[in-house]
């Protein structure tokens, strides 16, 4: 134990060279050293070393090796002796309250070594004490397990080194986990457990060599390694010193040693702000200033192995309670987020916003549409706090209990939609002509009635199609993944259905058609309308089986495990705040088409959904496309919502029922609690940048096609 004593002096019963020390000088007297403080006070320091009762591990043998981890429940020592046995202990002290005597007791095991002519250079016990590493200079390392420490077990046989290479230096780094080891070759190579896929428990670690430094030419004499971080300097035999973080491989800086000089030990300062060694000639020393060595563009942007996982990823994490923390700042993930939310939104909102600038411009009455288009951007006055607060504890608790339900309503109030406009022609002429003005009630009254029958089909649908849990369908990977499939191609087998009837069948159905009534031609277009649905049901279902015969599952990256805040909330909210943008922009692109246009088209016979799909839509494209741009810019800045509904994780996971963590949702999170120009808070600003960066060109691009748009409706 090291301690240092101060004590206050007597200036009129010091020495005559202790009287003279002034502010800026010290003097070493009797073992001690003796500073004035600006108050003019001589103050003493002293340095006092004491020594604990020496504990006998080994009675009798000579101790060839030895280490120890210090752990919440006391110390473990672990030794390797000249009789060839690695023995394990855990010190336990009782302290007499009385006496204060301190009795210290060994409670381990032993295990003793097959091969005690050729004994082990080193042995090293890892942070958690619950492995010894008995490591030869040849490159053979043994993995003692020690999580029966009364019964160790060798458990794993690793090489470190390549053929005709040993091991010079071996050290471990912060916390105990991650092994340096030191070569002949001039190289240092860093190793680590980690788990493989289906672990559950015993240990079925395995120790990977995660990362590869060059250290320099000659063989590796010493190695030292940071108190604070993944800083580690490795010295060669020549004198050459390099300084390497080790998670992103990154060289920080390069020293050598004066000539003829032989390097014995290096030591990094506690604050990383000194380099000592040992040598020959002394001790050399040199100041560091390393920055931020935490973050270089591959750490920000490439997968990184970080300790104990599996393989390289994209992490980000950026504080932990332990002092052995490795600070993850991977940008990827935010990015990713960032494109997952805006993706998942704009699908939801685009389509309905833009379908419903068509209708309301086109095909509603212009009484109805002046209280409709107010009603509408009313909408984009809520706070997105407020549309946050809604998805986190309504949206999302209700969705988790009926996810099914609510899929079930997505794909079939469209249907019904549809199914019940080729029903009202059907009606007689004579009836359609006298309430042709309460068709926009008529629609209000199918959606309730759409709906309703969509809640009564959902859980046959379910049992039918999931085995009657979709959410336990999620969790089951590989079992009936056609069914999802089907689900997921529902969406693209309508849209290539309608074009291919758009493009083959409906031109012999209006052949067929000029030979028929207006009653029998509405009966026609119903069937029509019912073998499609049927057509993109069937496809759907056989390319689902397709998929499902060749292994591929959608549970693996569109579907996934069910979080109840997911992207599907916030696609939902997010594309609730972004309708009104986008709905009233597109409208106004529409209205700004002249009306001539309309006439021109109408008076050569075409219907009106011809004219706003061929005539006006395509004029309106560059006002339609800035309505959407303006829509994605503001799904791309958007925190709250994300922030509150979208469970602020930072995977990478395309899976809509799981959560995601944007760029803009970590700053609102982590700056507040950043350290002021600690790397943390620098890189919180570099993802500012990128956010910036990111809509930026997004901009660009959507006002150089704009211009494209524009310069073609001009033509029109």
């Amino acid at each position: 134990k090291i301690q240092v004593t101060s004590s206050l002096l007597n200036e009129d019963a010091a020495q005559p060279e202790v009287k003279a020390i002034t502010s800026t000088t010290a003097r070493i007297v009797d073992a001690k050293l003796i500073t004035r403080q600006s108050s003019g006070a001589l103050i003493s320091m002293k340095i006092d070393a004491s020594f604990d009762v020496p504990i006998a591990v080994a009675p009798g043998q000579s101790i060839r090796s030895v280490d120890i981890s210090i752990r919440p429940s006391g110390p473990i020592l672990c030794s390797l002796a000249s009789d060839g046995i690695l023995r394990i202990s855990e010190v336990t002290e009782t302290k007499n309250l009385i006496t204060g005597k301190v009795k210290r007791e060994l409670v381990g095991g032993e295990y003793p070594l097959p091969d005690k002519t050729k004994l082990p250079e080193r042995a090293l016990l890892n942070g958690v004490g619950d492995s010894i590493y008995l490591i030869w200079n040849d490159g053979k390392l043994n993995r003692i397990s020690t999580r029966k420490m009364d019964a160790p077990v060798q458990v794993e046989e690793v090489q470190l080194t390549a053929a005709g290479v040993s091991v010079t230096a071996a050290q471990f780094m912060i916390g105990k986990a991650t092994l340096l080891i030191g070569d002949s070759a001039g190289g240092v190579t860093a190793w680590f457990r980690t788990r493989p896929k289906g672990y559950t428990k015993g240990d079925a670690s395995q120790l990977q060599a995660a990362h590869h430094l060059p250290a320099g030419k000659a063989p590796v004499k010493s190695l030292a390694v940071s108190a604070r971080s993944r800083i580690m300097a490795a010295g060669s035999e020549d004198g050459a010193i390099t300084i390497f973080n080790v998670t992103n491989e990154l060289k920080l800086a390069e020293l050598k040693l004066d000539a003829g000089a032989t390097l014995q030990t290096l030591l990094i300062a506690p604050k990383e702000d000194g380099l000592f060694a040992w040598t020959s000639q002394g001790l050399s020393s040199w100041g560091l200033q390393l920055g931020h060595p935490e973050v270089s563009y591959r750490s920000l942007i490439r997968p990184i192995w970080y300790e104990s996982n599996l393989e390289p990823a994209h992490v980000w994490q950026s504080s932990s309670g332990d002092d052995a923390f490795e600070p993850k700042f991977g940008l990827m993930p935010l990015i990713f987020g960032t494109l997952k939310a805006t993706f998942y939104s704009l699908i939801i909102a685009v389509p309905l916003a833009l379908c419903a600038a068509v209708y309301s411009r086109e095909f509603l009455h212009p009484k109805v549409r002046s209280v409709v288009k107010p009603t509408i951007e009313v909408m984009a006055s809520l706070p997105s706090v407020v549309l946050g607060f809604l998805g986190a504890l309504v949206i999302a608790p209700w969705l988790e209990t009926s996810i099914a339900g609510f899929l079930t309503c997505f794909f079939l109030i469209p249907t019904g939609l549809a199914f019940s406009g080729y029903l009202w022609h059907v009606i007689p002429q004579k009836w359609q002509r006298r309430f042709i003005g309460q068709r926009f009630i008529f629609i209000f009254l199918v959606m309730p009635a759409t709906l309703y029958l969509a809640v009564l089909a959902a859980p046959p649908i379910e049992r039918l199609l999931f085995s009657g849990s979709f959410r336990s369908w999620l969790a089951k990977p590989g079992v009936d993944s056609a069914s999802g499939w089907f689900l997921l191609l529902l969406p693209l087998s309508a849209i290539f259905c309608v074009v291919m009837m758009a493009n083959f069948i409906n031109p012999v159905v209006r052949r067929i058609s000029r030979r028929l009534s207006s009653s029998r031609e509405a009966y026609l277009n119903l069937a029509k309308f019912l073998v499609c649905v049927c057509c993109i049901i069937g496809l759907s279902w056989s390319v689902g089986l397709v998929l499902q015969m060749i292994g591929m599952d959608p549970r693996t990256s569109f579907f996934g495990v069910y979080d109840q805040k997911n992207a599907l909330v916030v696609g939902l909210m997010m594309g609730f705040a972004i309708i009104p943008i986008i709905y009233t922009l597109a409208e106004d692109a529409l209205s700004s088409v002249p009306d001539h246009l309309r006439s021109a088209s109408l008076g050569c016979g075409a219907t009106t959904w011809q004219t706003a799909s061929r005539i006006v839509m395509p004029t309106a494209m560059a006002g339609i496309f800035s309505a959407v741009m303006v829509g994605l810019g503001r799904a791309v800045g958007e925190t709250m919502i994300v922030l509150m509904a979208g469970g602020n994780v930072p995977v990478m996971d395309m899976n809509i029922f799981n959560g995601f963590r944007t760029l803009s949702a970590n700053i609102a999170v982590e700056l507040p609690e950043a350290v002021q120009g600690s790397t943390h808070y620098r890189t919180l600003f570099l993802a500012a940048l990128v956010l910036f960066v990111f809509t930026f060109l997004l901009n660009t691009i959507a006002e150089s096609l704009r211009q494209r748009f524009r310069k073609r409706a001009f033509e029109l």
